[in-house]
């Protein structure tokens, strides 16, 4: 049969439009949803008991208690370390048996309510155990159960509002914004101050200033009950910010707070007042050195008269030790740091030792986080760790011995650079001492004495192990392992780690990859990167982790690769050149590591279709994720980006001027009081919206004092003037945090998001 040229006009044209929309439809994939139900959070919960073991330490002793729920139920555990021996500290069934025999019936196993002794007192034997209104004293050294006196109602204790001293004769309190001194018992008061006023305030609610009853102040005493101090913040001045509560009943609510923005003309001021109750007065510190530094106390020492206090430039490069006699209020400066671009605030630490003679005094000086031993004048005694490995925590200062135990990160060879090691040394760098080898990452916690310590281990791919040991890192005893039958049974596996390199190509980045757990290796799937930028903390976990934080494993189960990964500037653990490296560039740093690490795993992965890419994070990771597909747009294909700080000019000033930087500019022509201010410049998501090309969905909480919605709907409006395609989801009456319910509805969202967008599946 001939055609004539119109008809072949009209076959080709048919052709064309199948090829051109009826094709993605045929290999388009299904979502399993079913499967990401299956392996969401209420469901694995019902499958997992504890993981680990927190210890609840007697007072002044070694022994401890713990909870611990696995297969067996609920149950209470007592470890004493001397004799290497572990019990039960509440035998249910002794109990039950016992119990019986008291009353004569048959017991009601679910009616038993048991206290837990959470201060545990070292020379204490007995748990108390409830039942039907009646209380029993179980004896866990005995095994024995008695009936508990029930006892007459106790004399009424006239209650004292306030900060009561140590030894409860003095009590310090706030009316009315101001601090007040009064003798338990007496009804004479000393008014200690007279200029309080809202936000400038003695009171822990700044704002109070109706109320004409006592309320609890902010203040402090010192062991001696004779000297106290407290720092007031003067926010007077300190601009706001309003969020609407559009849910409220019976209307919406306006709700305005202090918000300090970075680059602020006027910030929070901080004063430092000592006083003593044999004077029956206070007065402010002599402290001041920088415009709007900050103040904290580092320590009170009753012996030598003094209190150590910090002081922060607001530039957040320079900081100072100092020591304010409480008696003649002389201030001496003890130790000065200067650090470029910031002071690492994250690991910064120091200790007040032997009545101030000795200061422990952490600084990353050498491009390492190291900690160093000063004397109480201020002069340099010695490096007390040392290396191309970052000291982090002190867990335990031993001063007699003059030895700290502290984590260490990147120490040990070929393993990852974010585990926590264990590690004592003496003072003077002697002896360091690694107390925790195994290659996995370690929580450690110290018993009362110092002699022992639990210590949880694990890895993102190795099952947990709780381990008593000495405090030379010998195994007395293994705690517990955690009964994971039950959720390996029900099909859940554990993430795979892996590491790829930065875009200079030598950095080492770390990651974690979930896969479908029907994972089929010839196939091609889809990849998720979820991001968070860091720089204070990057989300790569270390541990073993069932419910990861952003619920990666459920997401998998879709039908996708999803994987995290750090970016350099991502950390505070590693050196200093890593943890900096976003200074100034915080929006554009992390992209290119993000984009190239995904590269390098479709490389070393065929199951990855590096055609199709996701992106999503909150937060930092909100904010990371849409510069992320306004960038490399032809590359990220969908970005789901939640509660972003989209821009840094409206979002936390400490946050924003650390890790972004802000300039210091001194007028030298300005007679006026304020002759230095502060230029704040930073890259924000709104200049990147035109470039849009893939789907986004943007989502924020309605009253986010966080980060305030105003950071998403700045890049909502540029969207739609660059007239751009996009979604969103706000959640009414939801802060940075969601609740349950919205957090789940949310968590769905996402789901059909990336089914809909990079599997194609339009059905859900």
């Amino acid at each position: 049969m001939s055609l004539t040229l119109h008809q072949v006009y009209r076959y080709c044209f048919f052709t064309l439009f199948i090829l051109l929309f009826a094709v993605p439809r045929l290999f388009a994939q299904k979502a399993n949803f079913a499967a990401a139900e299956k392996y969401d959070i209420p469901q694995l919960k019902k499958r997992v008991g504890t993981d680990r073991v927190l210890p609840f330490f007697f007072k002044d002793s070694d022994r401890f208690w713990f909870i611990f729920d696995d297969e067996a139920g609920k149950n209470y555990y007592y470890i004493d370390p001397a004799t290497r021996t572990k019990s039960l500290l509440v035998n249910k069934a002794l109990v039950f048996k016992k119990l019986s025999e008291l009353r004569h019936e048959t017991i009601d196993t679910m009616a038993l309510t048991i206290s837990p002794p959470f201060n545990m007192q070292a020379a204490q034997s007995t748990v108390e155990i409830g039942y039907k209104g009646n209380k029993y004293a179980y004896n866990f050294y005995k095994h024995q159960l008695d009936t508990l006196p029930k006892q007459l109602p106790a004399t009424p204790v006239p209650t004292v509002i306030g900060v009561r001293s140590p030894n409860k004769k003095w009590v310090l309190y706030a009316r009315r914004c101001n601090l007040y001194l009064k003798k338990v018992g007496d009804s004479t008061e000393t008014a200690l101050s007279h200029d309080a006023a809202p936000y400038y305030s003695f009171d822990i609610n700044e704002s109070d200033s109706v109320n004409r009853k006592n309320t609890t102040a902010n203040a402090v005493w010192l062991s001696n009950s004779q000297n106290f101090y407290v720092i007031r913040k003067d926010n007077r001045k300190v601009n706001t910010l309003s969020l609407v509560y559009s849910t409220n009943l019976p209307r919406p609510r306006l709700e305005t707070y202090k918000y300090e923005l970075p680059g602020d003309q006027y910030v929070a001021q901080y004063e430092l007042f000592v006083g003593n109750t044999q004077s029956g007065k206070m007065y402010k510190v002599d402290a001041a050195k920088w415009p709007d530094q900050e103040l904290s106390v580092v320590k009170a020492d009753t012996n030598t008269g003094e209190l150590f206090f910090l002081r922060k430039k607001r530039t957040r490069d320079e900081i100072e030790l100092c020591a304010v006699n409480m008696q003649t209020g002389a201030v001496r400066t003890i130790i000065n740091e200067v650090s470029k671009p910031y002071i690492n605030m994250e690991l910064f630490n120091v200790s007040v030792l032997n009545k101030g003679k000795d200061i422990l005094w952490w600084s990353d000086r050498s491009g390492w986080g190291q900690y160093y031993h000063y004397s109480g004048s201020g002069q340099l005694i010695n490096a007390v760790t040392q290396g191309s490995y970052t000291a982090g925590k002190i867990l335990r200062i031993d001063t007699a011995k003059q030895t700290i135990y502290f984590y260490g990160y990147g120490k040990e060879p070929a393993r990852n650079l974010y585990y926590a090691h264990l590690y004592k040394i003496n003072w003077d760098g002697s002896k360091q001492t690694l107390l925790t080898p195994e290659d996995a990452t370690h929580q450690v916690y110290f018993s009362t004495t110092g002699k022992y310590f639990i210590d949880n281990y694990s890895r993102i791919n190795q099952t947990p192990v709780t381990v008593l040991r000495d405090n030379n890192g010998k195994i007395i005893l293994e705690v517990e392992r955690p009964h994971l039958k039950k959720l390996f049974d029900y099909g859940w596996r554990m993430p795979e780690p892996f590491t790829v390199k930065a875009k200079d190509g030598v950095t080492d980045l770390y990651g974690i990859m979930w896969k479908p757990f029907d994972f089929d290796p010839t196939k091609k799937y889809p990849v998720i990167s979820q991001v968070y930028p860091g720089p204070q903390i990057e989300t790569v976990w270390t541990d073993f982790t069932v419910f990861d934080k952003y619920n990666n494993a459920p997401l998998a189960q879709l039908g996708f690769i999803v994987v995290c990964m750090g970016h350099r500037g991502g950390s505070p653990l590693r050196d200093k050149k890593y943890a900096t490296y976003g200074y100034g560039n915080l929006r554009d740093a992390p992209l290119e590591d993000d984009k190239y690490g995904l590269e390098q795993l479709a490389q070393r992965f065929s199951y990855i279709d590096i055609n199709r890419v996701g992106i999503f994070g909150h937060s930092g990771g909100g904010m990371m994720s849409t510069a992320a597909i306004c960038t490399y747009p032809d590359f990220y294909k969908v970005a789901v980006s939640s509660s972003g700080n989209h821009d840094d000019n409206i979002y936390n000033r400490e946050w924003g001027e650390v890790y972004q930087g802000i300039k210091e500019i001194t007028d030298t022509t300005k007679k006026a009081e304020r002759r230095i201010t502060y230029r704040f410049k930073t890259d924000v998501n709104q200049t990147l919206a035109k470039n849009l090309k893939g789907h986004l969905l943007l989502v924020t909480g309605e009253t986010d004092q966080n980060v305030h919605p105003g950071n998403t709907y700045r890049v909502v409006d540029a969207l739609i003037k660059a007239n751009k395609n996009f979604d969103m989801l706000v959640l009414p009456g939801q802060s940075h945090h969601y609740d349950e319910i919205y957090q789940t509805y949310f968590e769905h969202r996402k789901w059909q998001y990336f089914a809909k967008y990079l599997l194609g599946d339009i059905t859900n």
